[in-house]
């Protein structure tokens, strides 16, 4: 049996498994300063995901522009299919709720094709598609309404 826990923690904690998420190619994400300049002074969720205390995923979410923005989020491929990414998914919609946001907003790239079925299957709506050279690329945003 699994021990899984997730529990809001320091960016430097949550970091320790960024270097495990393969699809995360822009490394300076993975550093502290890059993270504490992004989130700014703005209200913000640090998640981290642990399977028996080992580091296995995290999310980080802040105030941007009136919404409750999810910047980056993801789960080592080691302990994929454990239900980690749902889990921390609704913390930070509870979280959300709790600070009176009334929805909550991502972005995506289109080739991460297992995070967009997510957010269809969870109810959130694609609101931009941002084009790039390549269509594998191209950023959707999407958002989901709190109730």
């Amino acid at each position: 049996m699994k021990d899984i826990v997730i529990k809001e923690v320091q960016l430097g904690e949550a970091l320790k498994v960024f270097p495990k998420i393969i699809e995360f190619d822009r490394k300076e994400a993975g550093t502290i300063d890059y993270c504490k300049e992004r989130i700014g002074n703005s209200i913000c969720l640090i998640l981290a995901a642990y399977v028996n205390n080992d580091n296995a995923g995290y999310l980080i979410a802040y105030e941007k522009e009136s919404d409750f923005y999810c910047w980056c989020a993801g789960v080592s491929p080691e302990f994929r299919r454990l239900g980690l990414f749902s889990k921390m998914m609704e913390e930070y919609e509870n979280f959300a709720k709790k600070h009176n946001f009334s929805k909550v907003t991502i972005k995506t790239v289109n080739d991460k094709r297992a995070m967009l079925a997510y957010l269809v299957k969870n109810n959130w709506y694609f609101t931009e598609v941002l084009e790039k050279n390549d269509i594998t690329k191209n950023e959707i945003r999407l958002e989901k309404e709190l109730r």
